[in-house]
C-alpha cells in the first residue's frame, strides 16, 4: 500500500508539471497585439504606371490594389485590400534604429500572372518596392502567400545608418519565403487583426548587421488566382485558423507527455514491484 501512495504522488507531480508546461504553450501561442502608428505624410510614387488603386473611404488609411491578367482584357488576378505598413529596423552606433512608411494609395501595381501555379503582385512608391508571391499546393487545392521580398533605396534621408556600411550597393532586400495564408483555391483571405509578416536579409546580399523588417498588414482582405469575379470571393477568417492552431497545438503537445508521463509512471511502478518481490523472495530463501 505503501509502495502505491508513493507512486500516486509521483503521478501527481508528473501531472502538475505537465500542466505548468500545456499553460506556457497557450500563453506563447497568444500574441500580443501591436499599437497602431499614427500616418504621417505618405510618400509619393513618381513616374510609375499604375492600375486601379482606389480606397474605399478615403481617409480610411484602407487602400485596394488589383493586378490585371492583362490590361486588354480586364480580368482580375490578384486582389489586395489593406492599410499596410513596412518597418525596418537597422544599427547605428550601436543602437537599433526603425524606418517606418505607410504604403499609399497610389502605389504602383505591377506584377506577373501568366502561369497557373505562380502569380506575383509587385507595389513600387519613392524609395520601395514590395514583392508578394503566391502559390498553388501540389493539388491546387490551395493558394498561399510563398515570398515576400522587400527592396529599399538606402539612399532615403531616413537611412542614413546603413549608407555608410552600403556604399556599393543602394539596395537593401529584405525576406519572407514561409508559407503564409493556406487558403482554398475560389476564396479570399480575411483578417480583422494585424497580421505581421518578418522580414529577413540573405547572407548572399552581403547585408550590413542587424538588418530587420516587418510588414503590417490591418484589415487585410486578399486573393490571388482570380478569374470569374471582380471582387472578392467568399472570405476565409485569419480567427478560426488562429483557434485551430492554438488550441490543437497544446491539446497534442500535452496529450503526448501525459501519455509519456504516465508510461514512466506505470513503467517505474511495475519496476518497483518485481524489485521488491525480488528482494522479498531472496529474503525468505
Amino acid at each position: 500500500m505503501a509502495r502505491f501512495g508513493s507512486v500516486y504522488f509521483q503521478f501527481l507531480v508528473v501531472c502538475t508539471s505537465l500542466s505548468s508546461l500545456v499553460d506556457s504553450i497557450e500563453l506563447q501561442n497568444k500574441g500580443t497585439p501591436r499599437p497602431r502608428l499614427k500616418p504621417t505624410s505618405l510618400p509619393r510614387a513618381g513616374g510609375q504606371t499604375t492600375t486601379t488603386t482606389k480606397s474605399p473611404k478615403e481617409d480610411s488609411g484602407i487602400a485596394v490594389y488589383r493586378l490585371f491578367y492583362t490590361t486588354a482584357t480586364d480580368i482580375t488576378c490578384i486582389l489586395l485590400k489593406t492599410d499596410a505598413v513596412v518597418e525596418v529596423t537597422f544599427k547605428l552606433n550601436g543602437n537599433d534604429e526603425q524606418a517606418d512608411t505607410f504604403i499609399p494609395k497610389d502605389a504602383a501595381v505591377l506584377g506577373t500572372c501568366g502561369e497557373e501555379e505562380i502569380v506575383k503582385m509587385n507595389l513600387v512608391w519613392l524609395g520601395y518596392s514590395l514583392t508578394l508571391s503566391f502559390a498553388k499546393t501540389p493539388g491546387g487545392e490551395h493558394w498561399y502567400l510563398s515570398n515576400v521580398e522587400l527592396t529599399v533605396n538606402v539612399d532615403m534621408p531616413k537611412f542614413h545608418g546603413i549608407q555608410r556600411y552600403n556604399s556599393r550597393n543602394k539596395n537593401l532586400r529584405l525576406y519572407n519565403d514561409s508559407m503564409v495564408m493556406p487558403t482554398p483555391v475560389g476564396r479570399s483571405y480575411y483578417c480583422d487583426d494585424e497580421v505581421d509578416i518578418a522580414l529577413r536579409t540573405h547572407a548572399s546580399d552581403h547585408p550590413p548587421q542587424g538588418v530587420s523588417g516587418v510588414l503590417l498588414l490591418r484589415a487585410l482582405q486578399i486573393q490571388a488566382f482570380m478569374h470569374r469575379s471582380d471582387n472578392f470571393s467568399t472570405p476565409y477568417h485569419c480567427k478560426a485558423q488562429r483557434s485551430f492552431r492554438s488550441e490543437t497545438a497544446p491539446i497534442a503537445v500535452g496529450s503526448t507527455l501525459a501519455i509519456a508521463a504516465l508510461a514512466i509512471v506505470v513503467g517505474y511502478g511495475v519496476f518497483r514491484y518485481y524489485k521488491v518481490s525480488s528482494v522479498q523472495y531472496n529474503t525468505m530463501e
